[in-house]
């Protein structure tokens, strides 16, 4: 305990505020306290008594702090970050792969899981590279200088393997985002073509996004690869789910093709402009189809297997979502009046709903607070979610019979607060009870193909969490739940 002593330290000798990244970081800990935790962490890792905390407090008050999910990570300029420890780590060097760990272990795990390849200690599948962390715990995630993922994944091969060539200097073209097309090969000029005839119509929300998914997003695919890769990728998993025989083999190839897309697509979104904004926003709905429909993928809905971490965040797509959906803010009003317009009107900002206080489901979910705990920070956040979900019924209840995926997903999944996510993340019970009766508003739509068995499975999974992990009351509120919708 004595190493984390703060004892005749004032605020600024203790904490440190980074302006680049809005974060303030605990000189002491040698990581950023998240926004809302610094009472937390002066108390439980300091050992600071209620009155020796309050100046730390006020100081801190000061700053306007970023919540982990939207820190902008440093570029080559930037890195290493002052004060953040630097450890010797891992970066994939599949092509476009920007996966970073700290033992070959975890590395070969990743190789094996994502990439389906068995990977050597010899063979050239990482490279060393520095990392740091701005948190610890639910938002511990690596970062390291992007120079060196660019020079490292301009080395693989074109199967994305990597390759004995001496690495180059990379431009920007080397995210994939936006560079000229090369031919495609056989088997994918039958995906596209498979999409165009086929695929798009499930995608389609009516006449008025029909020509934007069947035309317009396919030129745009011509010009940034990886909207190329996420058509193409849907184009398989769809196909891996009506043509039985060869599941396996379009599984691999929607697998492949989602691999090579989804580290560009995080790039752009972090380089959101007028020139990719259109192809950042299509490529979100094909993000969206790809992991509810994937087969690879078994995690429940909106729920982690994995408790380290390290790997949450790149296994949270609701979050990679919301984040580019966010990131295209400076540039919605162009989107609005451009040829993916009506791709816009899916994401609606205003739901043109309230919640009714009176709402019997609003009342239902909010009698399972402990009157002891009303004041408490979590019961604040299960509030807030709650009020939200009630809006999401509200809202759904305007979309007529037939809602859409889009209309479900924006109803609620992208309102939520990041502190609900966490809670999430955590099996929290009230988040696992919320989540239950959002898969109500999933049920018209499990017909679906790509949501095909999924939303049963993932009320299945809510009740192994909760079993034996909650209060009388958030059993007997979701077993009623369960019994009237899930029953068969």
């Amino acid at each position: 305990m004595t190493l984390k002593s703060v004892d005749g330290l004032t605020p600024p000798e203790l904490l440190h505020y980074l302006p680049t990244y809005r974060v303030l970081i605990c000189r002491r800990c040698s990581y950023a306290i998240q926004p809302g935790a610094v009472a937390r962490h002066l108390k439980e890792i300091h050992h600071l008594h209620h009155s020796s905390r309050r100046a730390f407090i006020e100081y801190a008050s000061r700053f306007e702090l970023t919540q982990p999910n939207d820190v902008v990570l440093p570029d080559e300029t930037q890195f290493p970050v002052p004060l953040l420890p630097i450890q010797n780590g891992l970066a994939c060097s599949f092509a476009r792969c920007a996966h970073l760990c700290v033992t070959t272990k975890r590395m070969k795990q990743h190789w094996m899981t994502v990439h389906h390849i068995a990977a050597s200690d010899n063979g050239g599948f990482w490279d060393p590279v520095p990392l740091q962390s701005f948190f610890r715990g639910n938002a511990f995630r690596y970062f390291t200088n992007p120079a060196l993922l660019i020079s490292s994944s301009s080395s693989a091969s074109s199967d994305g393997l990597p390759s004995t060539a001496v690495t180059t200097p990379a431009s920007r073209s080397n995210h994939g985002e936006s560079c000229p097309l090369q031919p495609l090969i056989t088997t994918d000029v039958g995906l596209l073509d498979h999409y165009q005839n086929h695929t798009y119509k499930i995608l389609t929300c009516g006449p008025e996004t029909d020509d934007a998914f069947r035309i317009i997003v396919p030129q745009l695919g011509t010009q940034f690869p990886f909207l190329l890769h996420g058509i193409l990728s849907c184009s398989a998993l769809h196909l891996a789910f009506i043509d039985p025989p060869n599941r396996v083999y379009y599984t691999i190839q929607s697998i492949r093709h989602q691999n090579q897309a989804a580290p560009a697509f995080r790039w752009a979104t972090m380089h959101v402009d007028s020139n990719n904004s259109q192809a950042v926003l299509a490529f979100a709905f094909f993000l969206v189809v790809y992991t509810l429909g994937s087969q690879s993928n078994d995690e429940p809905l909106f729920l982690s297997n994995d408790d380290n971490p390290e790997d949450a965040p790149s296994s949270n797509w609701i979050e990679i979502l919301r984040n580019g959906c966010s990131m295209l803010c400076p540039v919605w009003t162009e989107l609005s009046t451009g040829p993916l317009a009506p791709f816009t009107t899916l994401w609606r900002e205003d739901l043109g709903v309230t919640a009714d206080p009176n709402d019997l489901l609003l009342i239902t979910l909010l009698s399972v607070i402990p009157d002891r705990e009303s004041d408490s920070a979590e019961c604040s956040i299960y509030r807030d979610s709650a009020v939200k979900l009630a809006v999401a019924f509200a809202f759904i209840k305007t979309c007529g019979p037939s809602p859409s995926i889009w209309d479900a997903l924006n109803s609620w999944p992208m309102r939520v607060s990041p502190d609900y996510l966490a809670l999430l993340k955590q099996n929290n019970p009230g988040a696992l009870l919320l989540l239950s009766y959002y898969a109500i508003l999933l049920q018209p739509l499990r017909g679906e193909w790509f949501l095909e068995g999924r939303v049963i499975r993932l009320v299945d999974e809510i009740a192994r969490r909760l079993r034996g992990n909650c209060s009388t009351q958030i059993w007997k509120v979701f077993s009623t739940m369960r019994e009237e919708y899930f029953s068969y």
